[in-house]
């Protein structure tokens, strides 16, 4: 199986976070390992929506990762953790290297040469593809996006190396609560970032749909002006109706859009009252012949796996279950990965 869709910020077990706290000697409000771990400790009952639980942790996480070597380390233990909990093929680590250079105090090249570092010592450790992709903010000026994108576009591939991949893709994620996907002056610009990342051979995924914030129409402008590769959740494509259902449905399934859900952090963040929504939409897309995967977003934070978001909507769809043996399947052959999508060996090297 592979993990398309996880954020480092919310992929790091805490004792891990408290190590490199230590380490670095950050004055942070967090005063013992029990502090942080408590805090970092995620129910659905702790949020009223996907706003509040953006808003609310990954502050922490970002500034606890935002050196070079604490940067290393967090993707190293992110992909190992999920290696041993879920027996993983590959997993696409996406985060946001501007929200880690700690107000200045590190260059972006060096926080993103370090994460490159410790996606190459993991692939080799554990004989897992890793691969590295940009997330842009919607709540963030055009001039720090096009820095994520120019960054991204320097480093594209760079590191390859035994099943690490280095960066191979650009995201687009952040509260769907301020308008942009459906906003065509900014979503002019956006689209200019993107081109230029597609022109560097960088694949190309975005955040909508999750909420009704963003909504079926977000969804429909995004796919007609951004043409992603992938679309991160695009849940709300179950309220689409009439003529922009059979318009929405027909482009993904033509441009072969793979839709990277994610059960769990869905439910945490109440984007959905149940799984049995998650359920009714992968039958849709399933009959729309729109290709999809399983995904764990936020692993640590939402206390889940990629095996267990598999068995959570095998037993929510009951006599449908099969219809996840497909998801595995779309996740190779959408991965921005070369290696996995051409299905290369590891080699192991002694």
């Amino acid at each position: 199986m592979i993990d398309l869709h996880c954020h480092l910020g919310g992929a790091v077990p805490s004792s891990v976070l408290w190590e490199i706290l230590c380490d670095s000697g950050l004055q942070t409000e967090f005063r013992s390992f029990e502090n942080l771990h408590q805090f970092l400790t995620v129910t659905s009952k702790d949020f009223h929506d996907l706003d509040d639980f953006l808003g609310r942790y990954f502050h922490v996480t970002e500034l606890i990762q935002s050196s070079p070597h604490a940067a290393s380390t967090a993707v190293y233990h992110a992909v190992a953790k999920a290696y041993r909990r879920a027996e993983i093929k590959g997993m696409e680590i996406r985060y946001n290297p501007l929200k880690r250079v700690h107000g200045g105090h590190h260059t972006l090249g060096a926080i993103i040469m370090a994460t490159v570092q410790g996606m190459q010592r993991v692939s080799m450790h554990y004989h897992v593809n890793t691969g590295m992709i940009f997330s842009m903010g919607k709540e963030l000026s055009h001039a720090s996006n096009w820095t994520i994108v120019e960054a991204a576009v320097a480093f594209c591939s760079h590191g390859n190396l035994n099943g690490a991949h280095g960066v191979v893709g650009i995201d687009m994620a952040g509260p769907e609560s301020t308008g942009v996907d459906t906003d065509d002056e900014w979503l002019e610009e956006a689209s200019r970032m993107v081109e230029h990342a597609r022109a560097a051979g960088l694949g190309i995924t975005w955040h909508v749909g999750e909420t009704d914030a963003s909504g079926v129409d977000g969804m429909e402008k995004i796919m007609e002006v951004i043409k992603p590769d992938r679309i991160g959740h695009g849940i709300v494509l179950r309220k689409a109706e009439g003529k922009q259902r059979e318009r929405l449905c027909a482009m993904l399934r033509e441009r072969n859009v793979c839709l990277e859900i994610c059960p769990s952090v869905n439910k945490v963040t109440k984007s959905i009252d149940s799984f049995d929504e998650i359920a009714d939409l992968i039958r849709m897309v399933d009959q729309e012949n729109i290709p999809f995967c399983l995904n764990t977003d936020n692993p640590y934070l939402i206390h889940t796996n990629l095996s267990a978001e598999y068995d959570l909507m095998r037993k929510t769809l009951g006599a449908d279950a099969g219809l996840l043996d497909q998801g595995p399947g779309h996740a190779k052959r959408a991965s921005f990965m070369s290696g996995v999508r051409e299905g290369k060996p590891i080699n192991p090297i002694r």
